[in-house]
């Protein structure tokens, strides 16, 4: 038997061992050098959004995203701090996407009001410190980046043959300008009380914190019942039916999603369509049939409220009083209207004529311009004509600022030819009924 194989073999044994141990060294070596990331103390200070004083916050939550690693760590016994709210968390050093959530309530008008918000920062850069350090994050109203916008007003109405100004056509759209599908139920769509084109002094002087309304019509639903897909629009018709039927150079609306319609004892009133489901009327003993402003004077928002009808009604209304002027004529007037947070609103627009406008009705946070239909104050070229808001590729321009998002004198998106105005009747308000 030959056992130089062997004695070989054995020969090499310490130079295996050798090398395991410089491997294990190395492996050693390269745990030293790649340590575990330090654990440091972080503090969030949470910001209170504008206009808003005195909230207290419920249901905060922030979640603090390591982009390296995917791991979560979440911060929520947030505390009252300055204006603000803080809470600390201990994480390891590095990058971090972070996502706040959470209701804040406060008073306004004497009621109880309570507001989705929330905030994002990304690539935040949190490492040691001999003192904690912090990240300040300004919380935004959830429902003004909800996603829904009014992509089209059409407020002016068509013309008849004869000339003669029809309104039962009116419709407003509103699109989803988001990249998920959301749901429209609850939704409300609202008129300012007070017009572009005559200023008052009014008292108490809501504007920075609530819009004054004189309708409100919101979309029925339980929650889910509505969905809109990212892009696409919901068709709001103040009368859903073929118009041509009564005026050729109208066009049909019988297709819209919705309708608003007013019931009421005068049988000259309102028409339903009974295939096209109601937006439901919120304004509590309301009798007329609702008709948007010819002349493009009113403010127009979409809103999402947190209370249901009976609360709303019930409790989001004020009293308020303002000097009428008009030339030797001065008139105290008293008033008595419902208000919609500005926390609640999703989008807002003002209408004005140029040549007319006084101010704008809503506050500067949710619309900085306004747009328009016609040029000149009972402009007879501005039937037949919508504002429509542009878009950059597939979405929605909305920088709220509505000089700059919208296309004024616009071809409404359901009138496929522009008519002609001959004879329009010198009205500004001409069909409506609303007499609260």
């Amino acid at each position: 038997m030959d056992t130089s194989k062997f004695r070989h073999d054995w020969n090499a044994v310490p130079v295996i061992f050798a090398l395991l141990c410089m491997a294990m060294w190395s492996c050693n070596k390269y745990k030293d050098d790649v340590a575990e990331p330090k654990m440091v103390s972080h503090r969030l200070s949470l910001n209170m959004p504008l206009n808003i004083n005195g909230a207290t916050l419920g249901g905060g939550t922030a979640v603090l995203t390591n982009i390296q690693t995917g791991r979560k760590y979440t911060a929520e016994s947030f505390r009252p701090s300055g204006k603000g709210f803080a809470a600390d968390v201990s994480l390891p050093e590095g990058s971090y996407n972070i996502a706040v959530k959470g209701i804040i309530s406060y008073r306004l008008n004497g009621q109880d009001i309570a507001a989705k918000v929330k905030a994002a920062r990304e690539n935040v850069a949190i490492g040691a410190a001999e003192t904690t350090s912090t990240t300040e994050i300004a919380l935004n109203v959830y429902s003004a980046q909800e996603g829904f916008v009014i992509s089209e007003i059409f407020f002016t109405g068509t013309t008849t043959p004869d000339g003669f100004m029809y309104t039962d056509d009116q419709y407003f759209k509103i699109g989803n300008n988001s990249d998920t599908t959301l749901y429209a139920d609850g939704i409300a769509f609202v008129e300012s009380f007070f017009t572009s084109d005559d200023k008052h002094d009014y008292q108490p002087d809501i504007m920075d914190k609530a819009m004054t309304i004189s309708a409100i019509y919101v979309i029925p639903g339980t929650g889910h019942d509505v969905p809109v897909k990212p892009g696409e629009e919901l068709l709001m018709a103040l009368t859903a039916i073929d118009h041509r039927a009564v005026n050729p150079n109208s066009f049909d609306l019988r297709k819209a999603n919705f309708e608003i319609y007013d019931k009421g004892s005068n049988p000259e009133g309102d028409q339903d369509n009974p295939k096209v489901p109601n937006l439901s009327n919120w304004y509590a003993n309301f009798s007329g049939t609702f008709v948007m402003h010819t002349r493009g004077v009113k403010s127009y928002a979409l809103a999402r409220p947190m209370a249901d009808r009976k609360t709303y009604t019930a409790k989001y209304r004020y009293k308020f009083g303002y000097i009428f002027r008009q030339g030797d004529i001065v008139v105290p007037m008293d008033e008595y209207e419902y208000f919609m947070p500005n926390a609640w609103i999703v989008d807002a627009v003002n209408l004005a004529v140029p040549t007319a406008h006084e101010w704008n009705i809503i506050s500067p946070m949710l619309d900085k311009g306004f747009t328009y239909c016609g040029t000149v104050d009972f402009d007879e070229s501005r039937y037949n004509k919508a504002v429509i808001r542009k878009k950059d590729g597939r979405k929605w321009i909305d920088t709220n600022n509505s000089t700059d998002d919208f296309l004024p004198n616009a071809v409404p998106s359901c009138l496929k030819r522009p008519q002609v105005v001959r004879k329009a009747a010198r009205q500004g308000t001409a069909g409506i009924k609303t007499k609260h």
